[in-house]
Parts: C-alpha cells; sequence; structure tokens
C-alpha cells in the first residue's frame, strides 16, 4: 500500500491521450475505474476481519466511528493501523495512513457507496457555478467515495512536487454537538491523487470542516485569492479543458457542488453494475472498479 505523499514524476504540461480532436478531455461514457479502497483494502481480511472487529468494538462501546476523534480511541482499529503503517514510514505520513484507513473503514461500513461523475457534471458544475448559498450540507450516506472524470482536476500535495490528476474524494459525515448543545455536521475528506497503473499507490491530502446553523459554509467562500475557481494552471492544460485544484477551499467547493447536484438531481443519479473488466480494449488506463455504482449524468440542469 503506497498512499504515501509524495509525487509521481512530470506533470509539466497537458497530459497526452484522453482528449478529443479539439484537444479537450474526452467525455465519454461513464465507467468506475478501480478505486483506492479496492487497491488498498480488498486484498487480505479487511473486509471479512479486521473491519467487522472494528464495527463489534463500536457497537459494544456504543461509540460513532464517523466521528473521527473517537475512531481514534478504539483499539481494533488502533491494532490495525499499526499493521499497515511500513516501519521506515516518515512520522510526518502517519496522519495520512490514519485518514484512509478511517474513510476506508466507514466506506465499507456504509456499503462501499461510489458516484462516478460524468465530465459533463463536472464541466457544469465548475463552469456553471452554482449558488450553494443557502444550501445545507446533505450526503445520500454517510460515507461514500466520488470518483471523477480521469485527467480532468489536476492538484499537488506540496509546492515542490509536480501536479497529479485527481481521482476523487472520500467523504464522511458525522453528527455532533457543540458544548452548548446544538448540532453540527463534521465533514471529513480525503482527496486521492496520482492512481495511475505505473504507480502502485497514490497520494492523499486529508482536510475536514464544520456545517451548520451559524456556521459560514467554506464552500461559499472564494477559493482563491486571486483568479477564478479551478482556473487551470497546467501549461497547456487550457487547450485540453483541464482544471486545477490549489486550495481546500476548492476542494470542498467542488465535493459541496456535488452533494447538491445529487440531492437536486436525483432523476440523474442512476445504479450501475460494475463494467466488465477488460483492461486489454483500454491499454494505459486504470482498470474498471469491480465495485457497482451509482453514475451521475447530466440531465435537464445543463
Amino acid at each position: 500500500m503506497d498512499e504515501q505523499n509524495e509525487g509521481t514524476g512530470g506533470a509539466a504540461g497537458a497530459p497526452a491521450g484522453g482528449t478529443d480532436g479539439g484537444g479537450r478531455t474526452a467525455d465519454a461514457p461513464t465507467a468506475a475505474r478501480l478505486t483506492p479502497y479496492e487497491l488498498a483494502f480488498l486484498e487480505g481480511d479487511f473486509e471479512t476481519r479486521v473491519f467487522p472487529g472494528i464495527q463489534e468494538e463500536a457497537e459494544a462501546r456504543r461509540e460513532d466511528p464517523a466521528r473521527r476523534e473517537r475512531f481514534a480511541f478504539l483499539a481494533a482499529g488502533g491494532e490495525a493501523i499499526r499493521d499497515i503503517i511500513p516501519p521506515d514510514a516518515p512520522p510526518e505520513m502517519l496522519e495520512e495512513y490514519r485518514a484512509l484507513f478511517y474513510h476506508a473503514f466507514n466506506f465499507w461500513r456504509f456499503g462501499r457507496r461510489l458516484y462516478v461523475v460524468d465530465a459533463a457534471v463536472a464541466r457544469y458544475l465548475v463552469e456553471g457555478t452554482p449558488t450553494l448559498t443557502d444550501w445545507e450540507l446533505s450526503a445520500p450516506y454517510d460515507s461514500l467515495y466520488i470518483q471523477l472524470p480521469p485527467n480532468l482536476f489536476w492538484a499537488s500535495i506540496g509546492t515542490d512536487v509536480p501536479p497529479e490528476p485527481v481521482d476523487g474524494f472520500f467523504v464522511t459525515v458525522a453528527r455532533e454537538q457543540d458544548p452548548l448543545g446544538l448540532p453540527f455536521t463534521d465533514v471529513q475528506v480525503l482527496m486521492v491523487l496520482g492512481i495511475h497503473r505505473l504507480r502502485a499507490g497514490f497520494s492523499v491530502i486529508a482536510f475536514d470542516t464544520e456545517a451548520g446553523q451559524g456556521i459560514p459554509p467554506v464552500w461559499a467562500e472564494p477559493g482563491r485569492d486571486r483568479g477564478r475557481d479551478f482556473e487551470n494552471v497546467l501549461p497547456g492544460g487550457e487547450m485540453a479543458g483541464l482544471y486545477s485544484i490549489l486550495t481546500t477551499a476548492e476542494a470542498f467547493k467542488l465535493v459541496a457542488r456535488v452533494l447538491w447536484y445529487v440531492q437536486n438531481h436525483a432523476e440523474d443519479v442512476t445504479g450501475a453494475p460494475p463494467q466488465e473488466r477488460r483492461a486489454e480494449d483500454r491499454p494505459g488506463s486504470v482498470p474498471f472498479s469491480r465495485l457497482e455504482f451509482h453514475r451521475v449524468r447530466l440531465g435537464d440542469a445543463g
């Protein structure tokens, strides 16, 4: 499992391939690609022993494992995390492993809910700039994975690391109460970057926010101090129609817009079985996912 925060090499210009005749990223029919969950957690006994053991402990202790700070106190989870962290992992990477494990467990716990966004929807959510000022955060499940169109959004784990394509976001939400007893929603997000055939793992960036009455939503604020949100910064990326994510505010904005679209355009969200896995038909591409998924397509909204 190589979900380390390290670059994968050059991304100095727009990616080769995957474009239509005009140079823009092709809006091909959507199929779910192999997810970071499958890459890291389908092998071994996570789903048969590790995750069920954590769930049993949480139920016995009446803990909500979607609450990140409480999940950290579950003994079964702590033991499992120690088993998957490489002995030579630098200290600054330990939190990334913990965040990935937390999201993966809750993703499993809520039925491995995968939402795959069509390129046309992603472009609408960026270019159409829907206003979410009065929208209250709502997710169809308390944990899910949002998979973006391939090679359309790019980000970097650091200023000295080349940009990588953003595969998607784990999103886990939990209901909380502040010291005065007022309810709010804790939102944990893990952005996953750099999944491709030539790499065994991927990069991750974890961040969180709170949503509720009296809390200004981060997704309603400008994502950048200068320029347009999601404006491309890759040389040549404009011709390919690419977008860049430079700040956590932009990442939250994209996640919120996808959840808003799923909530308000349920007729455009359809269930789909796993695609037949014929990797030889897609040379150089990430294999298809083995999970059932929800396709998010553009309907009358666009």
